[in-house]
C-alpha cells in the first residue's frame, strides 16, 4: 500500500480540493476519486512524497508533474 495525493475538482462546485489517501494502486485511487464525483487529471496523482516535492521544490508547471515520476 502506498500514499497518493491528488489535486481534484468537485464537479459541482469546481473547486480545487488536495486528496491524500492510501491504496493499493494509482489506478485504484483514480477510480475512487472519479466514482465520488471528483474531476481527476491522471498526471497530476502522485505518490504523497513526489506530490509535495512538486509543490514545494518547483513552479508547479505541467512538465514538472510529467517529468516527476
Amino acid at each position: 500500500m502506498k500514499i497518493y495525493k491528488a489535486c481534484v475538482f468537485s464537479k459541482g462546485s469546481n473547486k480545487a480540493v488536495v486528496i491524500e489517501s492510501e491504496y493499493s494502486s494509482k489506478a485504484n485511487f483514480i477510480r475512487d476519486l472519479r466514482l465520488n464525483g471528483y474531476e481527476v487529471c491522471d498526471w497530476r496523482v502522485k505518490e504523497a512524497r513526489i506530490y509535495d516535492y512538486i509543490v514545494e521544490q518547483t513552479n508547479c508547471q505541467k512538465e514538472d508533474w510529467i517529468n516527476n515520476r
